[in-house]
């Protein structure tokens, strides 16, 4: 399995801090941030903005609260159907 592959695994099973997932993984953030940019070019996950449809959706919505974005940059990101599609 690639890293992007194990990212993906890592973001589905609910890990979505960055830092964590470089931790896991034995790679560094930037690392991440690449990978979770390749993946967005890929069509596997999507950038969202607090407020917006996707959060109105998010299973987590009632005990987020906007808890994904990151303080540097508001960054977050969603899942999209394709990424529940991947096969392995």
């Amino acid at each position: 399995m690639g890293r992007m592959e194990e990212v993906l695994d890592l973001i589905k099973s609910g890990v979505w801090d960055e830092r964590e997932i470089a931790e896991r993984l034995g790679i560094s953030r930037e690392e991440v941030e690449d990978i979770i940019r390749i993946l967005e070019s890929l069509g596997y996950v999507e950038r969202v903005e607090f407020g917006s449809s996707s959060c109105e959706t998010c299973p987590l919505k009632r005990i987020c609260h906007g808890s994904c974005l990151r303080p540097t940059g508001n960054r977050a990101f969603s899942l999209t159907e394709k990424a529940f599609t991947l096969k392995k």
